[in-house]
């Protein structure tokens, strides 16, 4: 498909806008240097430059500034290519799913732009997941790791289910997913 482009009607403009942008000088995490590669952005089709400014102008109406939109596109370029109605859908997905407020919802995107270019299906099937309490899932997620069975990938024996690992009561956790008692699960904790 680049070879397909005229670097003067098609590729130069995007360059030049993504570097007024900013995207240019954004190097990520300070210890993780994550530079825009434009080779990563398929690019919809030749002529269409407009939808490409019309996205970044629909990130900035919902208030992301322009160095948070640099940073989303630095970390997740193929970000642009989808229409402004999927962006749409998939912010209104995380923030009715999830609770999240509307400063919520533009903190997690910035953090993790990826999520707005992957498929909702595993977010949805994980919803308990994310709505978690943090200390829960890293306690267990821990105590699971001292016992040698934090093992998350469903296609690998003794495998052990997100939702599981949320959802159930203490005494359900320790008997049914870690094989332990609820008195040693309570001494791991005084121990964290």
């Amino acid at each position: 498909m680049l070879l397909r482009l005229d670097f003067q009607t098609d590729v130069a403009p995007r360059l030049v806008f993504l570097k007024q942008l900013g995207v240019e000088d954004w190097a990520g995490l300070p210890d993780q240097p994550q530079p825009f590669h434009p080779h990563k952005e398929p690019g919809e089709s030749a002529g269409n430059n407009l939808s490409f400014y019309i996205r970044v102008a629909y990130l900035g109406s919902k208030k992301f500034s322009a160095e948070s939109v640099a940073s989303m596109v630095s970390r997740a370029p193929y970000l642009l290519n989808f229409s402004v109605k999927r962006m749409d859908n998939r912010l209104g997905f995380y923030q009715q799913q999830l609770g999240l407020s509307a400063q919520k919802t533009h903190n997690v995107m910035v953090r993790l732009p990826r999520l707005l270019c992957g498929s909702l299906e595993p977010v949805y099937q994980n919803l308990k997941v994310l709505n978690a309490k943090y200390l829960r899932i890293k306690e267990r997620h821990l105590f699971l790791q001292y016992l040698d069975k934090a093992q998350y990938d469903p296609a690998k024996p003794n495998y052990i289910s997100l939702d599981k690992l949320v959802s159930l009561p203490d005494e359900a956790f320790c008997t049914e997913v870690a094989a332990a008692t609820l008195k040693d699960f309570e001494l791991f904790q005084k121990t964290m």
